[in-house]
């Protein structure tokens, strides 16, 4: 038997019983994150909070010298639908998830490390779970911040998440 990473990644990614850390090496190990210097610091046991830090480097800073607002959507893009797809999937349903949507609001050049707070709450959650049971499908937007290292806010964030039952 020959045994395949990829697979074998693929089929925990999926499973209700994935765990925080599990989630955590898998993501840190991407590729694309590891290129734009995205690095998931925790995940909380119930994945209603990740806190993911966005470093700033010679690989993903523009003339300027501020983030490129290609690594800043890279890091917007992913979090929420991973969020919401594991909590609902934990409570037995299965969905088809992605960002339909991704409104960037920059409001100051960002020439440090920049961390972001994603947090679901119990009440948006319900909400989901209210949504697919009636209709079959979520669409719902989200909202996090971007924090320099000087405790500034740089960047405002809107995903839209979109969830479908299987």
């Amino acid at each position: 038997m020959i045994w395949n990473p990829v697979h074998y990644f693929l089929k925990r990614y999926h499973s209700p019983s994935l765990r925080p850390n599990e989630l955590k090496r898998m993501l840190n190990l991407w590729l694309p994150f590891i290129l734009n210097r995205i690095k998931i610091q925790s995940i909380s046991n119930d994945f209603t909070k990740i806190h993911v830090l966005l470093k700033h480097s010679f690989w993903n800073r523009n003339p300027n010298k501020s983030v490129w607002g290609g690594s800043i959507a890279s890091v917007l893009d992913p979090f929420f639908p991973i969020m919401i797809k594991q909590t609902v999937l934990r409570k037995g349903i299965h969905t088809d998830f992605f960002s339909k949507a991704v409104n960037v609001d920059f409001i100051k050049q960002v020439q440090s490390n920049i961390l972001f707070q994603f947090i679901i709450t119990n009440a948006e959650i319900a909400k989901v779970e209210t949504a697919l049971q009636k209709k079959g499908k979520y669409e719902g937007w989200h909202s996090v911040s971007g924090i320099d290292s000087n405790e500034n806010v740089c960047v405002k964030g809107k995903i839209q998440v979109y969830l479908r039952k299987r």
